[in-house]
């Protein structure tokens, strides 16, 4: 890019055309990004400096800003996009971009799918996917009420693009189902070895245990919590979903709407987690552990895959607390 003073030309970086993932030590970088977290530290002479989070939809990378820190501070918020102007550097086997000139840039001038991560695959074939599987259940009122809401125009056009956390786990357009989907996928793996577990309330837990998300999180821009997700969570709210569209059927049994219920309101496994129940049907206890373990080894493989450094382990992942073994 051409050596200009950054304020002059603004402009001309809006067409977003270098990602973090084409970042390498050396390189001048002159781009925007989001602002994912930003920091305002004391440095060991006890000066402030401003330690950031930038990221596109390839994915972040740390960054330091050493010179009026307070002043840019002010004046930059997480979520916004900024026009930067730096060099990356190796530090500690991890890349790093310290950066000498940052301005806010007016959202309206940018487009917001340069900046969020999303997934590769085709939502559409994977709504699909899910349908196909819900026509194959064996109870007739576990399939009408997964179809129910499944086919539900505003939950299937959120259902296909909300991310499945805000940053721990398939936290990218599309991860909600993508993972959703996953778990299915582990259900129909594991079912056959433990015949004696309602396949069908297997398959509608993993369908619906986290989808109320499609109203905690919002996702039209940088990932955060709406005034719904905060006062009243995903659990809460996908047990009302859940609730409303049985409320349409007649004679829907008592015991199996109690039973789909407690998936949900119990598969986060702990009081401590969060979940307002303790799994206490063999299908709860199975859908708690393949969730968790569909979301932590994503979050990890995440965290092995981006780390650029050489070393055979990790940085500490912030979730777990621990490091883990690059083979």
């Amino acid at each position: 890019m051409p050596d200009t003073d950054l304020a002059a030309f603004p402009e001309a970086l809006l067409t977003k055309e270098f990602f973090v993932s084409d970042l390498r030590p050396k390189d001048m970088v002159r781009t925007t990004f989001l602002v994912q977290s930003k920091n305002v530290l004391l440095n060991k002479n006890g000066r402030p400096y401003l330690a950031m989070m930038l990221r596109d939809r390839t994915g972040c990378v740390d960054t330091r800003v050493w010179e009026n820190t307070e002043e840019i501070a002010s004046e930059v918020g997480e979520g916004d996009v900024v026009a930067v102007f730096g060099k990356a550097h190796q530090f500690q086997n991890r890349l790093q971009l310290v950066v000498d000139q940052l301005i806010r840039v007016s959202p309206e001038n940018v487009s917001m799918d340069d900046y969020l991560p999303a997934t590769h695959a085709s939502t559409t074939a994977l709504y699909d996917e899910m349908l196909e599987i819900f026509r194959t259940l064996d109870c007739p009122w576990t399939r009408q009420l997964g179809l129910m809401l499944l086919e539900d125009p505003e939950i299937s056009a959120r259902y296909k693009v909300c991310p499945a956390a805000k940053t721990i786990h398939h936290a990218y357009l599309g991860g909600l189902l993508e993972h959703s989907l996953q778990v299915i996928r582990l259900v129909e793996a594991v079912h056959p070895l433990y015949k004696t577990l309602n396949r069908s309330l297997l398959v509608f837990g993993a369908a619906f245990h986290d989808f109320g998300k499609i109203f905690e999180l919002s996702y039209d821009g940088p990932f955060s919590y709406t005034d719904e997700g905060k006062l009243v969570g995903h659990i809460a709210i996908g047990v009302t979903l859940v609730d409303r569209k049985i409320q349409m059927i007649p004679g829907f049994p008592k015991e199996l709407e109690y039973q789909i219920k407690h998936l949900i309101l119990s598969h986060h496994g702990r009081l401590e987690y969060g979940s307002p129940k303790l799994p206490v049907t063999l299908e709860a206890v199975l859908l708690h552990g393949l969730d968790d373990v569909d979301s932590k080894l994503q979050s990890i493989q995440n965290l092995i895959e981006g780390e650029s450094g050489n070393g055979k382990w990790t940085p500490l992942h912030r979730a777990y607390n621990q490091s883990y073994y690059k083979p």
